[in-house]
């Protein structure tokens, strides 16, 4: 029934055969109106005859001599004579009385004045055989205009019974022959639809699959030979069509692989779709075979890149290829109905730029920005003790000290600012080797119990339930731990308590410094590890510090493999995290 072939083919025949019940039933009625009628106006006849011969000629004595002597036109009609009760009197059924007694809705009919016709009545004949009977009465009035005798007269309906029975039997034949004529010319007939039809899918079917060159044969001329020559155009067309487009195409790859930026492309799903020489070059590979999830981790592209960017007209983004920045601009393009469907990524070497722009961020921006205020107060006082103040011994020698406190942050900012550049510059040279993490974080919490126990703070470690051993240069890990739980103590009231635990995932052992400190702001905690970023910059500047720590700790976490998290309550407290690979880190920072 998947074809439509057999619904044609069913379909035809159930119209054949609902033709055939029609017109058969129609016949059948017809035949059978026919010989009722026939039937009756022999049986009209008889009684016609019976009355001119029998009754109006001869006295009641002589009806039964009479009435058998007047035989009816057609075979199989009896006669009889019943007086105004319905009683029989003269009846062709049997030679001498007793006569039949009749029970019929005709002569009831008759009795009241009125010649009545009836069909399909049973009952029995002369030999008590049960049979059906048409049956016709008339009244015989008197003068008087009363009922004297009534004729009634019946036919065997039998014959007629056998005759319809004979013509249904072969309007069935009949249909059984058309229907297996129709079976054969509804076959033919789908064939000569669906036929072309097939060859239609076919050709559909290869076309999908990339053979345009192909024509079907056109085999009439009405809808179906119209059909087919449009396919054949279709056909011609999409040939043409698809070679402008191969050319253009040639073309487009041609001024992509010539460009001097770098073009990437995926599509919806994340797959690539090319990339050209100046990509490869770019990324210094020489084929890239990878998705766009894969691709933004490989080159530690900022997770805010995702497939599918909304509205944003285009993202840019910067990252290092081996000792060059590349600028990775990613625009989405989308689909006529407005939904997205790739992204395009368009790579620009920026080293240079890259370069000048640290520098003047670094010097100019910030630099000059931390150093106005001690260069202020040095400044400030230097003066007030030229003016005369420096007659005054003790006014003198607090000056002076304050002028070297200012004088000691100047160089700490100096030394942070050197340590930084030297990161950025790849200058600065790991001595890994493996460190015992619980003994080493032992040691610290040693050295920084006297700072906390002066704020009244309780630092404590939970050492690991076995040796956690990690790979690393001792001094700049033992840096980063500082100043984590420096920061703790610094930014935490008194009576704070600070806790030192380790965990570990798959990959990695997990040191977490845990405070209840003041915490920090969601505004602010994602910009704690930008340079001189400060939360609250009167108070840091106030304890002493630079605003370049956690930057520091920040690149020598990723300088051993590792990273450093960050995660805080206002009010309640921060928990910062380092995690250590639990390899040994394969060194991204080597000495110049």
């Amino acid at each position: 029934m998947r074809s439509i072939k057999w619904k044609l083919i069913i379909m035809y025949l159930g119209l054949v055969l609902i033709v055939m019940i029609v017109s058969g039933s129609y016949i059948l009625l017809s035949l059978r109106n026919i010989e009722i009628e026939k039937s009756r106006k022999e049986l009209e006849l008889y009684a016609d005859k019976i009355n001119i011969q029998v009754i109006e000629d001869n006295d009641a004595e002589r009806f039964q001599e009479n009435l058998l002597r007047t035989g009816p036109d057609a075979v199989g009609i009896h006669g009889n004579i019943l007086d105004a009760n319905g009683d029989t009197i003269a009846s062709t059924s049997t030679l001498e009385g007793p006569y039949p007694v009749y029970n019929d809705q005709a002569i009831i009919a008759a009795m009241y004045g009125m010649s009545s016709f009836s069909s399909g009545k049973k009952s029995t004949d002369s030999f008590a055989l049960l049979k059906e009977w048409m049956s016709y009465a008339t009244p015989i009035k008197g003068e008087d205009d009363k009922v004297n005798y009534i004729i009634y007269t019946r036919l065997d309906a039998g014959d007629m019974r056998a005759s319809l029975d004979q013509t249904t039997k072969i309007i069935i034949i009949a249909v059984a022959i058309s229907l297996f004529l129709a079976v054969i010319m509804g076959y033919v007939f789908a064939q000569t639809l669906t036929g072309p039809i097939l060859a239609l899918t076919r050709g559909a079917k290869n076309m999908a699959e990339g053979n345009f060159e192909q024509s079907l044969k056109v085999r009439s001329s009405d809808e179906i030979g119209q059909l087919t020559s449009s396919f054949n155009y279709m056909a011609s067309e999409l040939t043409k069509n698809m070679s402008e487009i191969s050319k253009e195409k040639n073309r487009l790859e041609i001024l992509l692989h010539n460009m001097s930026d770098g073009v990437i492309s995926f599509n919806k799903d994340g797959e690539l779709m090319l990339a050209n020489t100046a990509a490869l070059e770019m990324l210094e590979v020489d084929k890239i075979d990878m998705d766009f999830s894969t691709f933004i981790r490989e080159y530690d592209i900022n997770s805010a890149v995702y497939l599918d960017m909304g509205n944003e007209p285009s993202k840019k983004v910067t990252f290092p290829v081996g000792k060059q920045f590349i600028n990775a601009n990613f625009t989405p393009y989308y689909s006529v109905a407005g939904q997205i469907e790739g992204l395009v990524v368009v790579l620009q070497d920026i080293t240079e730029q890259k370069k000048l722009d640290d520098m003047r961020k670094e010097f100019v921006a910030n630099v000059s920005h931390e150093l106005r205020t001690p260069l202020t107060t040095v400044k400030s006082y230097t003066e007030t003790l030229m003016d005369g103040a420096i007659e005054d011994r003790e006014i003198a020698m607090e000056f002076l000290g304050i002028i070297d406190g200012e004088a000691d942050r100047m160089a700490f900012l100096v030394r942070d600012l050197l340590q930084l550049s030297r990161f950025d510059n790849k200058q600065v040279h790991l001595d890994i080797t493996q460190i015992e993490m619980n003994e080493f974080l032992l040691l610290t919490v040693k050295q920084n119990k006297i700072h906390a126990e002066a704020k009244r703070q309780v630092l404590s470690f939970e050492p690991y339930s076995e040796n956690v051993v990690i790979y690393g240069d001792r001094d700049r890990v033992g840096q980063v731990v500082n100043n984590i739980v420096t920061n703790a103590m610094k930014y935490s009231l008194e009576q704070a308590v600070i806790k030192i635990y380790i965990s570990e995932e798959d990959s990695y052992f997990k040191i977490s410094v845990k405070d209840t400190g003041m915490g920090i702001s969601r505004e602010d905690l994602p910009r704690i590890f930008e340079r001189f970023y400060r939360v609250d910059k009167a108070r840091s500047r106030a304890m002493g510090g630079t605003g370049l720590g956690l930057a520091i700790a920040k690149e020598i976490m990723e300088s051993h493999g590792g990273r450093l998290t960050a995660e805080s309550e206002y009010g309640k407290g921060t928990v910062m995290t380092m995690w250590f690979p639990k390899e040994p880190p394969k060194p991204q920072i080597q000495e110049v």
